[in-house]
Formats: C-alpha cells, structure tokens, sequence
C-alpha cells in the first residue's frame, strides 16, 4: 500500500487545518488511497471516511514566535530608531545644500578665492560648519 501523503495534503488543504490535524477512517483506507482529486477528498470528507482531529481545548500562546526570539536575546528596544536617522540626514541635506550655494556664489563672484572655497565646502562637509550664518562668520575671520 502506497503512502497517503498527497491525500493527506489535500484533505488539509480542504478542511482548512494542518496535515497533522487530519484523520483517515481505517476502515476505508482503500477507498482513501484511490482518492487522488480535490472531488473524491471531498466526497470521502461527506461520507465521514476523512475527519478533523478534536480540539482538545489547549490554548496555544499566542507569542510563541516572540517568545522566541526572546529566548535568543533578541528583544524590541524603546522606540524607532530610523525615523529620527532619517530626520537627521534630511536636515543635514537641506543645510549643506544652502551652504554650498552661498559658497559657489561667493566664488564666482570673485570674494573668496578657491583655495578659501575648497577649504569652507570641506569643512562644511564635516561638520565644522552647520549653517550658512556660520559660515558667513568663517569667511570673514578668515579673508582677513
């Protein structure tokens, strides 16, 4: 006799439960192992040959999974990380973006040379200056 692993998918598929949680009738085995369609699993279920296991009342936790993530040492940490990153970068996108304009201008026009330009972008660039009122404070300090 052949295995009834396909029949037993099937009849999990239909009754809407795991392939464990379904019963074949012994009695109708043979019956069972010609059953090779959705229509004969269906037609063996109606005549009661195919059942669903009885719940036997056990309440399943329902963070199994986080629980165990938990046990690995994976736990949620206060609060989303990423949205304030993102904030940061989109701050500092908007800001050296009006500090390199200014400092093209300034260019050329002719008021800083490119020597002071290359050296206020790089230091722009890292931090040293963070907004365009600094930067205006620099270039004077400086020129002199």
């Amino acid at each position: 006799m052949k295995t009834l692993k396909l029949q037993k998918r099937l009849s999990a598929e239909i009754l809407g439960v795991g392939i464990n949680s379904v019963i074949f009738d012994e009695d109708k085995l043979n019956e069972i192992n010609e059953a090779i369609t959705k229509q004969d699993i269906k037609q063996l279920i109606k005549e009661g040959a195919i059942k669903k296991r009885p719940n036997l009342g056990i309440k399943r936790r329902a963070g199994k999974i986080r629980d165990k993530r938990k046990k690995k040492g994976r736990r949620r940490r206060a609060g989303k990380i990423r949205k304030k990153v993102y904030n940061r970068k989109g701050d500092y996108i908007k800001e050296i973006r009006v500090i390199r304009k200014y400092l093209e201008n300034q260019k050329e026009t002719g008021k800083i040379s490119s020597v002071q330009y290359r050296a206020a972008r790089n230091l722009a660039k890292s931090g040293g200056i963070l907004n365009k009122r600094e930067l205006i404070n620099h270039l004077k300090e400086h020129s002199k």
